[in-house]
């Protein structure tokens, strides 16, 4: 083999040594790359859930501030009608405790 012929061949085997490292490189950059976008789409996903979940938590907890004004509003006229704080409570759900307030709350409106 002569010289040249010798240094082709070392130029060739070079080459495709450095084509390997630089595919190598490339293909860890494209997975990087890949990796991020998935990272994110996932992340995105992840707060839409979040965002689905607390708007669910806040007409849950909507829904039962409305129930509880209702309620008490209720026993509010109920009481206007004299009617007995044990009935008021059964009727409303409300705590007797708190029935017997409202009541106290009216008639300390009314003094």
């Amino acid at each position: 083999m002569t010289w040249e012929q010798e240094m082709k061949e070392q130029a060739k085997d070079l080459a495709q040594e450095l084509a390997e490292e630089i595919a190598q490189e490339r293909a860890q950059e494209i997975a990087e790359e890949l990796a991020q976008e998935r990272a994110q789409k996932i992340a995105e996903e992840i707060a839409q859930e979040r965002a689905e979940e607390a708007v669910a938590e806040a007409r849950k907890e909507a829904r039962k501030e409305i129930r509880a004004k209702v309620a008490v509003e209720t026993a509010r006229k109920m009481l206007d009608e004299a009617l007995p704080l044990e009935t008021v409570a059964r009727c409303t759900g409300l705590p007797l405790d708190q029935v017997e307030r409202l009541r106290q709350e009216a008639a300390a409106a009314e003094a």
